[in-house]
């Protein structure tokens, strides 16, 4: 650097700088025992933001500015001589003296970081440079700005708890989407008139429970009904009023069932239930339930007496859903076509029919 070595340069203070031939002249003079003998500047004596040390050949030290007294201070306040060898953990001073100068035999040893290590407290790094001198000794010089570490901090901080906000933040927003995604989910398996599940829902929920029941080997019902001459009260009270139907016959299918259980609406006036760890007797005394209630209670006050067909069948063995479906669906068109109003049920061989309940 235009024949000159630096000690450092700190960010408001000019570099202090000694020229090649001053630092040989000082070098090959054996007067040399302290700072104030290798022409060290007042102001960089008391400056704490360098450290500046003097070591002889035990790396004891021999002078030492503000900057390193505060980095490392003497054990003793009388110790004019103490050994700071153990205060550099990486690279060791062994290691420095044995390296080979830098630029054909110029003073600096090393530059670099300095890991420093005070007791039991944390190490710590520093940017810097060590010369060798004569004799053996070694003239430590580096940088330990504590006003910019403690700018570094601060900025540290900030950023740490602007990033805790970010990730609260985002923790906000991803549960949002959760909840939004649960609604859109919600709506697309819902039937929008009357509130119950929709096709998608059953069938998801079928496959599902069906799955489950040969698995464990647990009971499993399906229950469809169809509202009986449904067309007559769209024909006749108009199809506000038929909407109306359908919300109160989904609403009285709901109070009449489980938590766990499902009610769909299959299409039209058609609607299903789906009945978990349910035998086939206790899903017909459910229909027969839902049946004979519609037939004592008007849905709408307007349209009078109202009533609906149901089919009931229970899984069997290694049956598929789409097997169940159609079982069921055969025992509704049963009812139908016998006269409506009344309960049938679809039993295969092996189960028990429930009697005085129509079979198929």
């Amino acid at each position: 650097m235009n024949g000159s070595i630096f000690l450092w340069m700190t960010k408001d203070i000019p570099c202090l700088a000694y020229s090649f031939s001053r630092l040989r002249h000082l070098y090959m003079n054996d007067l040399v025992h302290s700072l104030e003998d290798i022409g060290l500047p007042p102001f960089l004596q008391e400056l704490g933001s360098v450290a500046i040390a003097l070591l002889d050949e035990n790396g004891s030290v021999l002078a030492a500015n503000q900057g390193f007294l505060r980095l490392a201070p003497p054990r003793d306040a009388s110790d004019q001589s103490w050994d700071v060898r153990s205060l550099f953990v990486n690279p060791r001073l062994e290691d420095i003296k044995a390296l080979v100068p830098y630029h054909g035999g110029a003073l600096l040893l090393y530059r670099g970081i300095l890991n420093i290590a005070i007791g039991d407290q944390p190490c710590r790094s520093l940017q810097g440079h060590i010369y060798r001198w004569q004799e053996g000794r070694l003239l430590v010089a580096a940088e330990h700005d504590v006003e910019g570490l403690e700018v570094l901090g601060a900025t540290v901080m900030q950023l740490n708890e602007e990033l805790t906000e970010t990730q609260r933040q985002l923790l906000r927003a991803n549960r949002e989407l959760k909840r939004n995604e649960a609604t859109i989910r919600e709506l697309m398996q819902t039937d929008p008139l009357t509130g119950v599940g929709n096709r998608r829902r059953l069938d998801e929920a079928l496959a599902d429970e069906v799955e489950r029941s040969q698995r464990y080997q647990h009971a499993l019902c399906l229950l469809m009904t169809d509202l009986d001459h449904f067309k007559d009260v769209n024909d006749y009270h108009g199809h506000t009023v038929g909407d109306e139907v359908l919300k109160q016959f989904a609403l009285l299918l709901s109070e009449h069932c489980r938590q766990s259980d499902l009610v769909a609406r299959f299409g039209g006036e058609e609607f299903v239930i789906l009945l978990p760890d349910t035998l086939l007797e206790d899903a017909v005394a459910c229909a027969e339930r839902i049946r004979q209630q519609l037939e004592s209670q008007p849905l709408v006050g307007q349209v009078g007496r109202v009533t609906a067909s149901f089919g009931v069948a229970m899984l069997d063995r290694d049956e598929e859903s789409g097997d169940l479906m159609r079982r069921v669906d055969q025992a509704l068109y049963r009812s139908k076509k016998e006269g409506r109003n009344r309960v049938t049920q679809s039993v295969v061989a092996g189960q028990n029919a429930v009697p005085d309940v129509g079979c198929c």
